[in-house]
């Protein structure tokens, strides 16, 4: 089952990491993200951002989101404000909120990420 597009069906599925395709986020270098889940709802994905990659800003009018890490240090820059983070922060970014993320050392960061509706620009109609 493809779970990178919208379910109207909305029956409950498994999927496991090693069988989705990998992609590469919009304004992210050296990154790969699995998509789990994309409803009208809800955007479900895992991230990993390689050491000298980044998360360039960027800013979602329309729809909150949320990065729970798993592995790595680094920080984000929220509206101007830095916050850092580590295994096991959250870090909520509302919609409209300007936002980008510097992994810092030579481990991945690994993170869950949502968005909260799905963004418009992924969502098949």
């Amino acid at each position: 089952m493809a779970v990178n597009t919208v379910h109207p069906e909305m029956k409950p599925y498994k999927v496991n990491e090693l069988d989705l395709t990998p992609g590469v986020a919009p304004l992210h270098e050296e990154s790969n993200s699995w998509t789990f889940l994309l409803t009208n709802d809800i955007e479900f994905f895992i991230t990993d951002i390689r050491p000298g990659g980044a998360a360039l800003k960027d800013n979602h009018p329309d729809a909150d989101h949320f990065f729970y890490y798993l592995s790595g240090h680094g920080y984000q820059i929220l509206d101007g404000e830095r916050f850092d983070y580590g295994p096991g922060d959250g870090i909520f970014v509302p919609r409209g909120v300007d936002h980008e993320m510097y992994p810092l050392g030579q481990e991945t960061t690994h993170m869950v990420v949502t968005f909260s509706p799905a963004r418009q620009a992924k969502q098949k109609k």
